[in-house]
């Protein structure tokens, strides 16, 4: 009976965290219905946030439809009548690292126009939501470690752990924001009933380790003047950090080969680490990736 009603608690917050976010900013977020013409409005505009131009959009409309019908998850984010976003997710059993049943969330995207306004936190709060009432303690998804925006806002705004670096995951893309830069991922986890998750999604970010403030953290990536990548000539001791450019879709677009290169870059030193056993603890906008091994974990 306990573990019943702590469960519906549970539900009953992420409900109310969803529905707080949601309304503060003027929308609505609810999944798509069976009408067909929803899920090729939600396509149009995956379509138009990945630039893909006459290539296919990451979620053509007849998948969702079938994802919808069998259970999966697929749900807009609506201001008024204006679709500004959507997220697209699977139900699986069989993710390495993971195994237990669980929500994969394969996309979210928000429209151009209404980025930086808590679009795609809504969404992820919904999903949470409605993982938790089907069942689920848990949703993976991936992101592009070079991303600085995205690795702070799953990491720190909602408290996702990263579990393993994907190497070159989805081969070349041919949209407008991947093709040539390759397709490097970190798996992520969010378990939905940890308590920093729950703090997260009641708007308490993630706080670095102390110990990531001290001078002895080694730096093993810094970008260095002109947003160049150089490696740490020294081997790591302790604590340490990667650091990403601020803003790589800039540098892609100044300088492909940059792109590249920082692609390699963060490779190195990620998976190597990963492979490791080295944790991802967190994310700095200022240092960037916090690294921790098994020695260094209290």
């Amino acid at each position: 009976m306990t573990e019943a009603l702590s469960t519906m608690a549970l539900r009953a917050d992420a409900r109310a965290a969803a529905a707080e976010v949601a309304e503060a900013r003027g929308l609505t977020v609810c999944e798509l219905g069976d009408d067909p013409a929803e899920h090729r409005t939600v396509e149009h505009l995956l379509s138009r946030i990945w630039s893909t131009g006459k290539e296919p959009s990451p979620m053509p409309g007849e998948i969702m439809r079938m994802l919808s019908y069998t259970g999966s998850y697929v749900a807009g984010a609506y201001r008024g009548n204006r679709l500004v976003g959507a997220g697209v997710g699977f139900l699986t059993d069989t993710l390495p690292d993971i195994g237990a049943a669980h929500l994969h969330s394969h996309v979210v995207g928000v429209a151009a126009e209404a980025r930086g306004r808590q679009v795609g936190f809504a969404l992820k709060l919904h999903q949470r939501a409605w993982a938790l009432e089907h069942g689920f303690d848990r949703v993976t998804w991936t992101f592009d470690p070079l991303v600085r925006r995205n690795a702070y806002f799953n990491l720190c705004k909602l408290g996702a752990s990263a579990v393993r670096y994907l190497v070159d995951f989805y081969g070349d893309m041919p949209d407008g924001l991947n093709t040539g830069q390759g397709s490097d991922r970190l798996l992520v986890e969010w378990q939905l009933n940890a308590p920093e998750v729950a703090a997260a999604a009641a708007g308490t970010l993630a706080q670095p380790d102390a110990r990531f403030g001290r001078d002895d953290v080694t730096h093993l990536l810094r970008c260095a003047a002109r947003s160049v990548p150089v490696l740490a000539p020294q081997p790591r001791r302790g604590p340490a950090v990667c650091e990403i450019p601020p803003d790589i879709e800039a540098v892609r677009d100044a300088d492909p080969e940059l792109g590249v290169a920082w692609r390699r870059a963060v490779r190195s030193v990620l998976s190597a680490a990963m492979s490791d056993g080295t944790r991802i603890a967190g994310f700095d906008r200022t240092l960037g990736y916090l690294l921790l091994d098994d020695g260094d974990i209290r």
